[in-house]
Protein backbone atom coordinates (compact mmCIF):
# COMPACT_ATOMS: atom_id res chain seq x y z
CA UNK A 1 0.00 0.00 0.00
CA UNK A 2 1.19 3.03 -0.75
CA UNK A 3 0.41 6.20 1.44
CA UNK A 4 -1.18 9.67 -0.21
CA UNK A 5 1.45 13.04 -0.25
CA UNK A 6 0.94 14.66 3.08
CA UNK A 7 -2.19 16.94 3.20
CA UNK A 8 -2.47 20.39 4.92
CA UNK A 9 -5.15 22.26 6.92
CA UNK A 10 -7.17 24.90 6.20
CA UNK A 11 -5.38 28.28 8.08
CA UNK A 12 -6.28 32.11 8.20
CA UNK A 13 -4.84 34.25 5.73
CA UNK A 14 -1.03 34.88 5.91
CA UNK A 15 -0.43 31.67 8.12
CA UNK A 16 1.50 28.78 6.76
CA UNK A 17 -1.07 25.84 6.55
CA UNK A 18 -0.45 23.36 8.99
CA UNK A 19 0.96 19.39 8.19
CA UNK A 20 -1.45 17.00 8.90
CA UNK A 21 1.60 14.17 10.40
CA UNK A 22 -0.79 11.45 10.39
CA UNK A 23 -1.69 11.71 6.48
CA UNK A 24 2.24 10.66 6.58
CA UNK A 25 2.13 7.15 7.91
CA UNK A 26 1.98 4.15 5.34
CA UNK A 27 -1.27 2.30 5.56
CA UNK A 28 0.12 -0.66 7.17
CA UNK A 29 1.44 1.13 9.96
CA UNK A 30 -2.07 2.41 10.45
CA UNK A 31 -3.41 -0.91 9.90
CA UNK A 32 -1.35 -1.87 12.50
CA UNK A 33 -2.56 1.04 14.99
CA UNK A 34 -6.11 -0.06 14.30
CA UNK A 35 -5.52 -3.64 14.92
CA UNK A 36 -4.01 -2.71 18.51
CA UNK A 37 -6.98 -0.17 18.98
CA UNK A 38 -9.36 -3.17 18.18
CA UNK A 39 -12.63 -1.74 19.99
CA UNK A 40 -15.30 -2.27 17.19
CA UNK A 41 -16.86 0.96 18.39
CA UNK A 42 -13.77 3.08 17.82
CA UNK A 43 -12.99 1.80 15.04
CA UNK A 44 -16.22 2.70 13.16
CA UNK A 45 -15.76 5.78 14.87
CA UNK A 46 -12.30 6.12 12.91
CA UNK A 47 -13.68 5.25 9.31
CA UNK A 48 -15.63 8.49 9.48
CA UNK A 49 -12.59 10.86 9.17
CA UNK A 50 -11.82 10.22 6.07
CA UNK A 51 -12.51 7.80 2.88
CA UNK A 52 -8.85 6.43 3.39
CA UNK A 53 -9.44 5.56 7.65
CA UNK A 54 -12.37 3.81 6.03
CA UNK A 55 -10.67 1.74 3.68
CA UNK A 56 -7.64 1.10 6.58
CA UNK A 57 -10.27 0.81 9.47
CA UNK A 58 -12.11 -2.18 7.43
CA UNK A 59 -8.84 -4.53 6.89
CA UNK A 60 -8.71 -4.96 10.62
CA UNK A 61 -8.49 -8.60 11.25
CA UNK A 62 -9.37 -8.24 15.10
CA UNK A 63 -12.50 -6.90 16.74
CA UNK A 64 -14.25 -6.43 20.28
CA UNK A 65 -17.45 -6.07 20.49
CA UNK A 66 -19.17 -5.00 24.16
CA UNK A 67 -22.62 -4.44 25.18
CA UNK A 68 -22.65 -1.95 28.11
CA UNK A 69 -25.41 -2.11 31.34
CA UNK A 70 -28.04 0.58 30.00
CA UNK A 71 -29.16 2.51 32.70
CA UNK A 72 -33.13 2.99 33.19
CA UNK A 73 -35.06 5.91 35.17
CA UNK A 74 -37.05 3.36 36.69
CA UNK A 75 -35.02 2.07 39.39
CA UNK A 76 -37.15 -0.80 39.09
CA UNK A 77 -36.51 -1.59 35.76
CA UNK A 78 -33.51 -3.59 34.98
CA UNK A 79 -33.21 -2.83 31.26
CA UNK A 80 -29.99 -4.64 30.69
CA UNK A 81 -31.75 -8.17 32.19
CA UNK A 82 -34.83 -7.63 29.79
CA UNK A 83 -32.39 -6.61 26.64
CA UNK A 84 -30.34 -10.15 27.35
CA UNK A 85 -33.74 -12.37 28.53
CA UNK A 86 -35.33 -11.20 24.70
CA UNK A 87 -32.37 -12.14 23.25
CA UNK A 88 -32.03 -15.51 24.56
CA UNK A 89 -35.58 -16.30 24.39
CA UNK A 90 -35.07 -14.86 20.77
CA UNK A 91 -31.97 -17.74 20.00
CA UNK A 92 -33.21 -20.24 22.37
CA UNK A 93 -36.71 -21.03 21.27
CA UNK A 94 -37.11 -19.95 18.05
CA UNK A 95 -34.86 -20.44 14.43
CA UNK A 96 -32.63 -18.06 13.62
CA UNK A 97 -33.78 -15.89 11.24
CA UNK A 98 -32.08 -12.60 9.32
CA UNK A 99 -35.58 -10.88 10.38
CA UNK A 100 -34.36 -10.96 14.59
CA UNK A 101 -35.25 -7.87 15.51
CA UNK A 102 -33.38 -6.68 18.63
CA UNK A 103 -32.42 -2.83 18.12
CA UNK A 104 -29.37 -2.51 19.88
CA UNK A 105 -27.77 -5.92 18.78
CA UNK A 106 -29.07 -5.95 15.44
CA UNK A 107 -27.25 -2.46 14.82
CA UNK A 108 -23.94 -3.75 16.59
CA UNK A 109 -24.39 -6.69 14.58
CA UNK A 110 -25.20 -5.29 11.12
CA UNK A 111 -21.52 -2.40 11.79
CA UNK A 112 -19.64 -5.34 11.72
CA UNK A 113 -20.86 -6.53 7.97
CA UNK A 114 -18.12 -3.90 6.49
CA UNK A 115 -15.21 -5.82 8.32
CA UNK A 116 -14.42 -8.43 5.77
CA UNK A 117 -11.02 -9.97 7.05
CA UNK A 118 -12.25 -10.61 10.34
CA UNK A 119 -10.16 -13.61 11.97
CA UNK A 120 -10.45 -13.23 15.76
CA UNK A 121 -13.49 -11.90 17.11
CA UNK A 122 -14.27 -11.19 21.19
CA UNK A 123 -18.09 -9.91 22.71
CA UNK A 124 -18.67 -8.76 25.64
CA UNK A 125 -22.35 -9.00 26.90
CA UNK A 126 -23.70 -7.96 30.25
CA UNK A 127 -22.88 -10.35 33.29
CA UNK A 128 -26.92 -11.55 34.94
CA UNK A 129 -24.78 -14.42 37.30
CA UNK A 130 -25.84 -13.19 40.85
CA UNK A 131 -23.55 -16.24 42.57
CA UNK A 132 -20.93 -14.29 43.92
CA UNK A 133 -18.98 -17.45 44.76
CA UNK A 134 -18.19 -18.38 41.06
CA UNK A 135 -14.80 -17.50 40.49
CA UNK A 136 -14.55 -18.67 36.81
CA UNK A 137 -16.61 -20.83 33.92
CA UNK A 138 -15.22 -21.74 30.46
CA UNK A 139 -17.81 -23.40 27.88
CA UNK A 140 -17.20 -25.33 24.06
CA UNK A 141 -19.71 -26.39 22.32
CA UNK A 142 -19.38 -28.09 18.70
CA UNK A 143 -20.01 -31.40 17.24
CA UNK A 144 -17.55 -33.31 19.47
CA UNK A 145 -17.24 -31.30 22.91
CA UNK A 146 -20.57 -29.62 24.58
CA UNK A 147 -18.95 -28.65 28.01
CA UNK A 148 -19.32 -25.78 30.49
CA UNK A 149 -16.44 -25.93 33.43
CA UNK A 150 -17.50 -23.84 36.82
CA UNK A 151 -15.40 -23.30 39.55
CA UNK A 152 -16.78 -21.67 42.80
CA UNK A 153 -15.02 -20.68 46.34
CA UNK A 154 -16.38 -19.87 49.16
CA UNK A 155 -12.92 -17.50 49.85
CA UNK A 156 -9.72 -17.11 48.38
CA UNK A 157 -7.08 -15.84 50.55
CA UNK A 158 -3.39 -15.17 50.32
CA UNK A 159 -1.77 -18.28 52.34
CA UNK A 160 -0.31 -17.60 55.47
CA UNK A 161 1.03 -19.59 58.43
CA UNK A 162 -1.96 -19.47 60.38
CA UNK A 163 -4.32 -20.89 57.46
CA UNK A 164 -2.82 -24.21 57.03
CA UNK A 165 -6.16 -26.06 58.74
CA UNK A 166 -9.65 -25.70 57.75
CA UNK A 167 -11.67 -23.73 60.75
CA UNK A 168 -14.52 -22.43 58.67
CA UNK A 169 -17.83 -24.63 58.80
CA UNK A 170 -18.82 -23.28 55.35
CA UNK A 171 -16.35 -25.12 53.40
CA UNK A 172 -18.26 -28.09 54.30
CA UNK A 173 -19.77 -29.56 51.23
CA UNK A 174 -23.35 -29.28 53.14
CA UNK A 175 -26.77 -30.17 51.36
CA UNK A 176 -27.59 -26.34 51.11
CA UNK A 177 -24.36 -25.56 49.52
CA UNK A 178 -24.40 -28.54 47.35
CA UNK A 179 -27.94 -27.91 45.91
CA UNK A 180 -26.90 -24.01 46.43
CA UNK A 181 -23.79 -24.70 43.56
CA UNK A 182 -25.54 -27.51 41.51
CA UNK A 183 -28.19 -24.94 40.98
CA UNK A 184 -25.73 -21.75 40.15
CA UNK A 185 -23.63 -24.20 37.72
CA UNK A 186 -27.21 -25.14 35.68
CA UNK A 187 -27.85 -21.38 35.27
CA UNK A 188 -24.57 -20.64 34.36
CA UNK A 189 -24.61 -23.43 31.36
CA UNK A 190 -27.76 -22.57 30.51
CA UNK A 191 -26.35 -18.51 30.20
CA UNK A 192 -23.45 -19.92 28.02
CA UNK A 193 -25.46 -22.13 25.56
CA UNK A 194 -27.96 -18.57 24.96
CA UNK A 195 -24.24 -16.91 24.36
CA UNK A 196 -23.44 -19.80 22.11
CA UNK A 197 -26.97 -19.44 20.19
CA UNK A 198 -26.28 -15.36 19.64
CA UNK A 199 -22.70 -16.19 18.86
CA UNK A 200 -24.16 -17.49 15.99
CA UNK A 201 -26.19 -14.62 14.63
CA UNK A 202 -22.93 -12.93 14.96
CA UNK A 203 -20.13 -15.05 13.08
CA UNK A 204 -22.66 -16.40 10.31
CA UNK A 205 -21.20 -12.92 8.64
CA UNK A 206 -17.63 -13.69 8.65
CA UNK A 207 -17.85 -17.59 8.33
CA UNK A 208 -15.08 -17.08 5.18
CA UNK A 209 -12.19 -15.10 7.28
CA UNK A 210 -12.86 -16.15 10.94
CA UNK A 211 -10.78 -18.63 12.60
CA UNK A 212 -11.78 -17.76 16.30
CA UNK A 213 -14.36 -16.40 18.61
CA UNK A 214 -15.43 -15.58 22.21
CA UNK A 215 -18.34 -14.34 23.82
CA UNK A 216 -17.50 -13.65 27.35
CA UNK A 217 -19.88 -11.39 30.49
CA UNK A 218 -18.88 -7.94 31.65
CA UNK A 219 -17.70 -9.67 35.00
CA UNK A 220 -14.43 -11.03 33.09
CA UNK A 221 -15.58 -14.67 34.79
CA UNK A 222 -16.09 -16.69 31.83
CA UNK A 223 -16.70 -17.13 28.66
CA UNK A 224 -18.12 -19.72 25.82
CA UNK A 225 -15.02 -20.14 22.84
CA UNK A 226 -14.94 -20.98 19.42
CA UNK A 227 -11.22 -22.06 18.21
CA UNK A 228 -10.77 -23.04 14.62
CA UNK A 229 -12.58 -23.93 11.68
CA UNK A 230 -13.97 -27.25 12.80
CA UNK A 231 -16.01 -25.83 16.17
CA UNK A 232 -16.91 -22.69 13.69
CA UNK A 233 -18.53 -24.66 10.95
CA UNK A 234 -19.82 -26.50 13.91
CA UNK A 235 -21.47 -23.44 15.24
CA UNK A 236 -23.17 -22.28 12.13
CA UNK A 237 -24.30 -26.05 10.65
CA UNK A 238 -28.15 -25.76 10.90
CA UNK A 239 -28.41 -29.29 11.66
CA UNK A 240 -26.58 -29.43 14.84
CA UNK A 241 -28.26 -29.20 18.02
CA UNK A 242 -27.28 -29.16 21.52
CA UNK A 243 -27.93 -32.66 22.61
CA UNK A 244 -31.15 -32.83 25.08
CA UNK A 245 -29.65 -34.82 27.91
CA UNK A 246 -25.62 -35.55 29.79
CA UNK A 247 -24.62 -35.93 32.34
CA UNK A 248 -21.84 -34.03 35.42
CA UNK A 249 -19.95 -34.48 37.97
CA UNK A 250 -18.99 -32.26 41.02
CA UNK A 251 -15.32 -31.83 42.86
CA UNK A 252 -15.20 -30.30 46.11
CA UNK A 253 -12.18 -29.55 48.45
CA UNK A 254 -12.24 -28.18 51.52
CA UNK A 255 -8.85 -26.51 51.30
CA UNK A 256 -7.17 -25.78 48.09
CA UNK A 257 -3.71 -24.46 47.63
CA UNK A 258 -2.54 -22.97 44.54
CA UNK A 259 1.52 -22.42 44.68
CA UNK A 260 1.34 -21.04 40.72
CA UNK A 261 -1.39 -18.52 41.64
CA UNK A 262 -0.42 -18.11 45.16
CA UNK A 263 -3.79 -18.21 46.42
CA UNK A 264 -5.61 -20.32 48.77
CA UNK A 265 -9.28 -21.50 48.02
CA UNK A 266 -11.60 -22.21 50.76
CA UNK A 267 -14.61 -23.91 49.91
CA UNK A 268 -13.89 -24.87 46.08
CA UNK A 269 -16.29 -26.60 44.13
CA UNK A 270 -16.02 -27.70 40.30
CA UNK A 271 -19.13 -28.35 38.33
CA UNK A 272 -18.55 -30.42 34.61
CA UNK A 273 -21.78 -30.12 32.74
CA UNK A 274 -21.57 -31.64 29.37
CA UNK A 275 -24.38 -32.70 27.15
CA UNK A 276 -24.15 -35.79 24.97
CA UNK A 277 -26.18 -38.36 22.78
CA UNK A 278 -27.62 -41.42 25.39
CA UNK A 279 -25.00 -43.49 23.62
CA UNK A 280 -22.03 -42.00 24.50
CA UNK A 281 -19.63 -42.98 27.36
CA UNK A 282 -19.63 -41.18 30.34
CA UNK A 283 -16.22 -39.61 31.12
CA UNK A 284 -14.37 -40.14 34.84
CA UNK A 285 -13.17 -36.40 34.13
CA UNK A 286 -16.77 -35.41 31.97
CA UNK A 287 -14.24 -34.45 29.38
CA UNK A 288 -12.58 -32.03 30.93
CA UNK A 289 -9.03 -33.17 30.32
CA UNK A 290 -9.49 -33.34 26.61
CA UNK A 291 -10.46 -29.79 26.95
CA UNK A 292 -7.61 -28.51 28.65
CA UNK A 293 -5.53 -29.91 25.68
CA UNK A 294 -5.85 -27.19 24.11
CA UNK A 295 -4.47 -24.81 26.33
CA UNK A 296 -5.72 -21.36 27.87
CA UNK A 297 -5.51 -17.45 27.94
CA UNK A 298 -3.47 -15.69 31.34
CA UNK A 299 -7.14 -14.71 32.75
CA UNK A 300 -7.70 -18.74 32.86
CA UNK A 301 -4.81 -19.29 34.43
CA UNK A 302 -6.52 -19.84 37.97
CA UNK A 303 -9.40 -22.03 36.41
CA UNK A 304 -7.07 -24.55 34.82
CA UNK A 305 -4.52 -24.77 37.83
CA UNK A 306 -7.40 -25.89 40.12
CA UNK A 307 -8.92 -28.45 37.69
CA UNK A 308 -5.17 -29.75 37.40
CA UNK A 309 -4.83 -30.35 40.60
CA UNK A 310 -8.18 -31.78 41.63
CA UNK A 311 -8.29 -34.38 38.88
CA UNK A 312 -4.71 -36.01 39.81
CA UNK A 313 -5.88 -35.92 43.86
CA UNK A 314 -9.59 -36.13 43.70
CA UNK A 315 -12.03 -38.29 43.16
CA UNK A 316 -15.78 -36.37 41.82
CA UNK A 317 -17.71 -36.05 44.81
CA UNK A 318 -21.14 -36.15 43.29
CA UNK A 319 -22.55 -37.23 40.02
CA UNK A 320 -25.12 -35.02 38.51
CA UNK A 321 -27.69 -36.14 35.94
CA UNK A 322 -28.92 -33.42 33.37
CA UNK A 323 -32.05 -33.00 32.39
CA UNK A 324 -33.48 -32.41 28.96
CA UNK A 325 -33.00 -28.01 27.56
CA UNK A 326 -36.16 -26.02 29.12
CA UNK A 327 -37.68 -24.80 27.02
Amino acid sequence: MMSPPPQRSQSFAGEEPEVVHINRLPDELLLTIFTKLNNARLLCICSLVSKRFSTVVHQTSSLFLTFPHRHSNDLNENLPKKLFNYLSKSFFRKPLTNKFDGPLFQSAVDSLKSFENVRTLQIQLPSFQQDESILKWHAEFGKDMNICVILFATSVHQPTPSTHQVRNSDTLLTNHLLQSRIASANQCFREATWRQHILRHVVENHRNSLHAAEICDSSRKGKVVMRGRQQLNDLLDPELKLPASGYGKLWHVQLLRLPESRCLLHGATVVAIRRTDENEEEHEDVGVKQLMKKGYELDEQLLWEVLTHIFENHAPSKSLNINPARR
